[in-house]
């Protein structure tokens, strides 16, 4: 059977990953939920970048997403 991609970031959530977005920003954090359009909520995210911003939580639009990747 093949794994289908939600099934991937249903697999994540609760555990930190990479999100990088289709303006170049990266953002770090933990997933909390998501939705049929990709559309993340994150908590503990930091923007990944020299001056990044620490965020409680942050909800990131899944058009935007390129790519999602787990914190080893």
């Amino acid at each position: 059977m093949a794994i289908r991609p939600f099934d991937l970031i249903h697999k994540s959530l609760r555990k930190p990953v990479v999100v990088t977005m289709k303006n170049g920003s990266v953002f770090t954090g933990k997933i909390v939920s998501y939705d049929e359009n990709l559309n993340l909520y994150l908590s503990g995210a930091r923007e990944d970048e020299e001056g990044g911003r620490d965020f409680k939580s942050l909800v990131l639009k899944g058009g935007n997403i390129v790519s999602i990747s787990p914190v080893e």
